[in-house]
C-alpha cells in the first residue's frame, strides 16, 4: 500500500508541474461532467432495463433475454474500448533506477487502468440490473453470481486490451475470432450468440462454474502483467527495429514537381505513422456507416439520413484527415515554412489528397447499388458535393486548428485534447448541414432527382472554382502563419 501512496504523490505532482496544467484541468473538469450525464443516462438505463425486456419479452425471463443478447453488448464494448479507452502511461525512466520492483511498476499500471469509465458499466447498469430482478423474483444467490461474471468479463476486456493496443499478434488473433463469430452466427448453422447465451443460463443453474470466467480473467491478467513486465527496460524505446521502408521511392509523383514532393510526404505520413493509419482505419470503416441506415425500413425513404449517412461513407477520409491540417506536420511546421515553397502547393497537395480520397471512396461504395439505384445517386452526389465544396470547407476549418498533434500516439477519448477545438466542431455543421440544405430545397418543391442535381452542379461549381478558392484559403493560411508556428512550437 506504501508503494501505491508514493505513486499517487508523484501522480499528483505529474499533473501540477506539467505546462499548461491549469487548462488541463479544466478540460478534465468539463469531461468530468460529461461523464458524470452519462452516467446519470446508464444508471436510469441499468433501472429500466428489466421492465423494457419484460415489457418487450412477455413470455420470457428478462435475466434470459437479456443473456440472449449480452455477446453482442461484449462485442460492443470491446470495439468502443478500442478506439476509445485511453491507457495510462508511465514513465518509466525514472523508476526503473530506483530501487522498486518491476512488478510494482506493472501493478501500478495495471490498477489505474482498472479506474475506468468503461469498467464501471457492470455497476451503473447490470447491478441495478440485477437490484431490481431480486426485488421482482425474489433473493437468488445465483443472480448475483451471474453479475459477478459480467463483472468479470468486462474486467477481462479492459486487460486484454492493453495486449490488443501493444501488439499487432494479439489484435488480428481478435479480429478473427470477432469475424468467426459473426460469420457463424449470420451465415453458418452455429450460433455463436445462442450458445454464450445459454452458457450464461447454465451459469445461474451451476453457480459454481462462475470458477470458468475468474480462470479466463487471471490467465489475460498473468499474460498482461508478463507481457508489460517484458516492456520495461530503458533500452526498449531506443532498440533499432530492422523493418522494410514501405513507400520509400513513390516516384511516380516526380513529374508533378514540388507539389509531388509534399503529396509523397503525406503518403509517408500515413504509411509511417500510428495516427494516420488509423485515421485510415476509420476513413475504411466509415463506408460500412450506410448499412446503419440503408438496411432500415423506417429509414428507407428518410433522404435526409441517407444524405448523411452518403456524406460520411465518401468524405470519412476527407473530413477526418482535413481537419487536422496543418497539424500533421506541427513536428517540423517551422522546419517547412522556412523553406522557399509555395503555400498554395502545400495546400493544393491535401487537396489533391482529400479529392482522391473522395474518388475512392466513392468507387469503393459501389456495392450499395444493392440498395436501389437512388441510394447510390445520392452517394455519388454527396461524393461530387465533398470533392467541389466540402474539400474547401475542410481546409479552412483547418486554418483555425493552431493545435500540434503527436503522430505516433494512438488517439483515444479525449486524449490529445490540443488537436481539438471549438473551430472543429462548429465547422461540421456546413460540412454536414449544407448539402442537406442544397438537396432538400429541390427535393420539396420540385422532387428528388432535383435534389441530386442541386448536389451535382453545387459540387462541379466547387471544382470550377478551384483556383480561386484556394486562393482565399491561402490567404487565411498565411494570415494566421506565425500564429500556428508559435503554437506548434510551444511544450505541451
Amino acid at each position: 500500500m506504501k508503494i501505491v501512496n508514493i505513486f499517487l504523490y508523484l501522480a499528483k505532482k505529474n499533473f501540477f508541474r506539467a505546462p499548461y496544467w491549469k487548462r488541463n484541468l479544466v478540460i478534465k473538469i468539463l469531461i468530468g461532467l460529461l461523464a458524470l450525464y452519462f452516467l446519470a443516462v446508464f444508471l436510469l438505463l441499468g433501472c429500466v432495463l428489466y421492465f423494457i425486456l419484460e415489457d418487450q419479452f412477455p413470455d420470457q425471463d428478462p435475466v434470459e433475454t437479456l443473456n440472449q443478447i449480452l455477446l453482442y453488448y461484449i462485442i460492443f464494448e470491446f470495439v468502443i474500448r478500442y478506439f476509445l479507452q485511453k491507457l495510462p502511461v508511465t514513465q518509466i525512466q525514472h523508476f526503473i533506477t530506483l530501487p522498486i520492483k518491476k512488478s510494482k511498476i506493472v501493478q501500478w499500471v495495471m490498477l489505474r487502468s482498472s479506474i475506468s469509465f468503461f469498467n464501471i458499466n457492470p455497476f451503473i447498469i447490470f447491478l441495478p440490473f440485477t437490484i431490481v430482478a431480486t426485488i421482482q423474483q425474489g433473493w437468488r444467490f445465483e443472480l448475483w453470481v451471474w453479475w459477478f461474471a459480467v463483472l468479470t468479463i468486462t474486467l477481462s476486456i479492459n486487460y486484454l486490451i492493453f495486449l490488443i493496443n501493444k501488439s499487432t499478434r494479439f489484435l488480428l488473433i481478435t479480429l478473427a475470432l470477432i469475424g468467426t463469430v459473426f460469420s457463424l452466427d449470420r451465415w453458418g448453422d452455429i450460433s455463436v450468440v445462442s450458445y454464450f447465451g445459454e452458457g450464461l443460463q447454465l451459469l445461474l443453474a451451476q453457480p459454481a462454474l462462475v470458477v470458468l470466467p475468474i480462470l479466463i480473467f487471471l490467465g489475460i491478467l498473468r499474460i498482461t502483467s508478463q507481457y508489460l513486465k517484458k516492456q520495461l527496460y530503458l533500452d526498449k524505446g531506443l532498440k533499432k527495429s530492422i523493418e522494410k521502408v514501405i513507400g520509400g521511392q513513390l516516384s511516380y509523383f516526380d513529374g508533378m514537381g514540388i507539389m509531388g514532393t509534399f503529396l509523397k510526404n503525406d503518403i509517408r505520413l500515413i504509411i509511417r505513422n500510428i495516427r494516420a493509419r488509423q485515421v485510415i482505419m476509420m476513413g475504411f470503416f466509415f463506408l460500412f456507416y450506410g448499412l446503419i441506415f440503408y438496411t432500415q425500413e423506417i429509414y428507407r425513404d428518410n433522404y435526409v439520413m441517407n444524405i448523411f449517412a452518403s456524406i460520411i461513407i465518401s468524405g470519412g477520409f476527407m473530413i477526418t484527415f482535413g481537419q487536422y491540417v496543418p497539424a500533421w506536420d506541427s513536428e517540423y511546421y517551422s522546419f517547412l515554412m522556412g523553406q522557399n515553397i509555395s503555400y498554395k502547393k502545400y495546400l493544393e497537395s491535401k487537396w489533391y489528397l482529400m479529392v482522391f480520397a473522395v474518388l475512392f471512396s466513392m468507387v469503393l461504395s459501389t456495392p450499395y447499388l444493392y440498395f436501389g439505384w437512388d441510394i447510390y445517386k445520392i452517394i455519388i452526389a454527396t461524393g461530387i458535393f465533398n470533392m467541389g465544396l466540402g474539400s474547401f470547407i475542410t481546409l479552412f476549418s483547418g486554418a483555425l486548428n493552431r493545435n500540434p498533434l503527436k503522430l505516433n500516439v494512438k488517439a483515444k477519448a479525449f486524449e490529445n485534447t490540443q488537436a481539438f477545438n471549438i473551430t472543429q466542431l462548429l465547422f461540421t455543421l456546413p460540412k454536414m448541414g449544407l448539402p442537406i440544405l442544397i438537396f432538400y430545397l429541390p427535393f420539396y418543391f420540385i422532387n428528388f432527382d432535383a435534389g441530386i442535381y442541386a448536389l451535382v452542379i453545387s459540387g462541379l461549381v466547387g471544382l470550377l472554382l478551384k483556383t480561386p478558392m484556394l486562393n482565399a484559403v491561402e490567404k487565411l493560411y498565411q494570415k494566421g502563419k506565425y500564429k500556428t508556428i508559435a503554437s506548434f512550437n510551444k511544450t505541451i
